[in-house]
């Protein structure tokens, strides 16, 4: 028997259809048990076998995980700066992130705060968090959301597209396999774009130091 604890947890919330997708996707936000990518990859294979359509599971992860984030994002700054960003810097130990990584991102809120909102919704881990850094910052809500929002419905279009078309395509799909595989995909892109990211940093950085002298 193959070992897939993803589909195992997918057939409890097939049971109670789009309410539990919903509930599911709004609860992943705040206890990550499953890793968001292994769960969408599920809901996709899921859509492909009938459980829903393939718009009504975009719809109702993005849905879930939207007001997730604006909950978050709410809560944090209803905190107060001292409190939240205390919290902010526990719960990223907790998740693998040091207060030097988790500092760091505050940081880069700061400076470009709605490309930031979308873009991080695509990095794992550090998605979750996105909702926290920026509402440390009191910067405007509506703005944030809307960029989170993009980014939400992206990363969840991606996953749960892949796995619809893996179900299409392949006869037996082990969901958690599949989940390892293109986390590993998704952190060897990342790897590969925070190396092209330092590298134009560097040279813009020497650009700069070529044109002082």
């Amino acid at each position: 028997m193959d070992f897939d604890p993803i589909s195992t947890v997918m057939v409890w919330i097939c049971f109670f259809g789009l309410p539990g997708l919903f509930a599911v996707a709004l609860a992943e936000r705040f206890v990550p048990i499953l890793p968001s990518y292994g769960l969408l990859l599920t809901v996709g294979i899921a859509a492909q076998e009938g459980a829903w359509s393939l718009a009504g599971a975009l719809v109702t992860t993005s849905a879930g995980g939207l007001i997730g984030c604006a909950a978050c994002f709410h809560a944090v700054r209803a905190l107060g700066e001292a409190r939240s960003r205390r919290l902010v810097f526990r719960a990223g130990r907790l998740f693998g992130m040091s207060r030097e990584r988790t500092a760091g991102q505050i940081a880069a809120f700061r400076r470009n705060q709605l490309v930031l909102a979308f873009s991080l919704q695509l990095l794992p881990t550090i998605r979750l968090f996105a909702p926290a850094f920026a509402g440390l910052l009191r910067g405007p809500s509506r703005g944030f959301l809307i960029a989170s929002a993009a980014g939400i419905a992206v990363w969840n279009g991606v996953f749960v597209t892949a796995g619809y078309a893996a179900a299409h395509s392949i006869d037996t799909v082990n969901a958690t396999v599949l989940a390892l595989g293109v986390l590993g995909g998704v952190l060897a892109l990342e790897a590969v774009l925070i190396g092209v990211g330092r590298a134009l940093r560097t040279r813009r950085a020497r650009d700069v130091a070529l044109r002082r002298c």
